[in-house]
């Protein structure tokens, strides 16, 4: 897409009516509230009527710079990691919410996306955030001495919506295969003792299942870990409200990496896990083998959406360690540095243990 040449603005301004003050979303009141006077707005937060898009209209026609839906977005990329972002107002300067990085401001410019059409507010605070990600190392306990002793600084902890595509489809699947059947056959031995062993009777097996799926969701980001990325799935999808800037307010916004038409090959990844365990399901026996299937994919509908979550990184021992904190839950998902002597302590103390009770037994 052609990128526009300017300077990064302030991206919203949204005026306290009582002072005249900046509101920003407050995830404690969940609503906007000015930092100045403490008033609060009135966002309306009633669940949206969700309507899905056609994938099979738009995936030939859409255009972020020939279709109405697109929005123009102030945006900064990180040199280190690679994470664009949106950032909040009157910014002069700011350092990647990804892995702490500062950013060039003068590289920022506008570039045109696809509006997102839904969102989950912020509901748990920075405050708490902090609290969990706390609890959940100090439960770490190969975490090395020296931060159990010290802490990790979360000073950098950043409020960041992340950009995701949901897919809806009704798939059918045509499939053959094996159905395993377990029998115990009895002999005797050189000695005379009788000997027991399972054996596996094999009949070929066909058939077909289908299987709907709602809300498949799909990262459209790729800077933070796959692994942190896709164990971020506790999201009450049924409180999604339509998007509004508002919500945005005081807070980064990631804008995709990955368009719609991308991010379906990852969809289908998830489904099949699921039709496979189907068609096992199907097949039955004691142990199934599936040699072929065919799956089509019909009425494949989606939708792009902002989710909330806390970002922070930290380096030990110069790497770096990102961890992310459900905006919604406070669920922690992230990585964390492990004390080699400590797991080594453990093995020891593992292969001890079986010795002595080998000693004890005399086996």
């Amino acid at each position: 897409m052609d990128e526009i040449k300017q300077p990064i603005n302030d991206a919203l301004q949204t005026k306290c009516k009582a002072c005249g003050g900046i509101m920003q979303y407050s995830p404690a009141d969940e609503d906007l509230k000015c930092i100045y006077c403490g008033n609060t707005g009135g966002l309306d937060k009633t669940p949206a009527k969700i309507k899905e898009n056609d994938f099979e209209y738009w995936k030939n026609c859409a255009d972020e710079n020939n279709t109405e839906d697109v929005v123009e977005i102030p945006e900064i990329k990180c040199r280190q990691c690679g994470a664009t972002t949106t950032l909040p107002e009157n910014t002069s300067a700011a350092k990647c919410a990804f892995c702490g990085t500062p950013l060039i401001m003068k590289e920022a410019s506008v570039k045109r996306f696809w509006q997102p059409e839904y969102l989950l507010p912020f509901k748990i605070t920075e405050k708490v955030s902090r609290e969990n990600f706390k609890k959940w190392l100090g439960k770490k306990w190969f975490l090395p001495s020296q931060l159990k002793k010290n802490g990790v600084s979360t000073d950098g902890f950043k409020g960041v919506y992340l950009p995701f595509w949901t897919y809806d489809a009704n798939t059918h699947t045509e499939y053959t295969g094996q159905r395993g059947m377990h029998r115990t056959e009895t002999s005797r031995n050189e000695k005379g003792e009788e000997v027991k062993r399972t054996v596996t009777d094999w009949y070929s097996a066909s058939g077909n299942v289908n299987v709907d799926f709602d809300d498949v969701i799909v990262p459209a980001s790729k800077t933070l870990p796959e692994s942190i990325m896709n164990s971020l799935t506790n999201w009450d999808m049924m409180n999604c409200v339509g998007y509004k800037k508002e919500f945005l307010a005081g807070f980064i916004t990631e804008v995709y990496q990955k368009d719609f038409r991308e991010a379906i090959e990852d969809a289908k990844e998830k489904m099949n896990i699921v039709i496979e365990d189907t068609i096992r399901e199907d097949i039955g026996g004691d142990e199934q083998r599936i040699t072929s299937s065919h799956t089509q994919f019909n009425n494949v509908k989606f939708k792009h959406l902002l989710l909330p979550v806390w970002i922070s990184a930290f380096k030990f021992n110069n790497k770096l360690y990102q961890f992310v904190i459900n905006g919604r839950t406070g669920q922690v998902i992230g990585q964390y540095p492990k004390d080699k002597v400590k797991i080594a302590m453990l093995v020891i103390a593992i292969i001890a243990v079986i010795v002595a009770l080998k000693m004890i037994f005399g086996q």
